[in-house]
């Protein structure tokens, strides 16, 4: 048992110090730095004030937890942003990190597929697109498990905490197929929260 629990903790204690460093690179990325003497001057950046020590501190934490890939990603992108800012702006990517770390791959999951076009405004999407208007990306519970079937036992417990931190609105409800549902659009919240993710071009 001790052997096992020490290959555990080496092999788990590992992985979180790849994880944690590769935040870290891409937040230097981010930030710009190319040589050791920018990589420096990024580190300082970082800790200048209390309230970047603490959203590093935050970051690295959740980076080492994370095994999703874009959500530590976006964590580098926090730190970089932060190390650039001044005044209250850190305040605004503090509660970021809080949104990041209370959303799993599901949520990110269900935040991606709600971007695209619903099947079931298929028609009212050609009409838009013929006059040069923006698509109808307007969901509802039950199309949502159609879509992606892999999470619909869940859809119901995933939308409260995207709603909760205003990356989708809506809630109202209208009659659908499987009877009164509520209807989600995207926010653009949202939608910049997923830039957060995506790889670099």
């Amino acid at each position: 048992m001790l052997a096992g629990l020490d290959c555990i903790s080496g092999t788990i204690g590992s992985r979180r110090l790849d994880h944690a460093t590769e935040m870290l690179t891409d937040a230097a990325g981010e930030f710009g730095a190319e040589t050791a003497e920018e990589f420096a001057e990024f580190l300082k950046a970082a800790v200048s004030d209390e309230d970047r020590q603490e959203l590093l501190a935050r970051a690295l934490t959740i980076a080492q937890d994370t095994a999703m890939r874009d959500k530590r990603r976006a964590l580098g992108r926090v730190v970089a942003q932060a190390a650039r800012d001044i005044g209250t702006k850190v305040d605004m990517e503090l509660i970021y990190l809080r949104v990041l770390d209370d959303l799993d791959e599901p949520h990110i999951r269900l935040l991606r597929l709600m971007t695209t076009k619903p099947p079931h405004q298929d028609a009212v999407n050609r009409q838009m697109e013929a006059v040069g208007r923006s698509p109808v990306r307007q969901w509802h519970p039950s199309d949502l498990g159609q879509a992606d079937p892999g999470i619909s036992d869940v859809v119901w417990s995933l939308l409260p905490a995207l709603d909760r931190h205003g990356l989708i609105s809506g809630g109202h409800e209208v009659v659908t197929r499987a009877g009164r549902e509520p209807e989600y659009t995207v926010t653009p919240y949202g939608e910049w929260f997923l830039t957060m993710m995506a790889e670099p071009e």
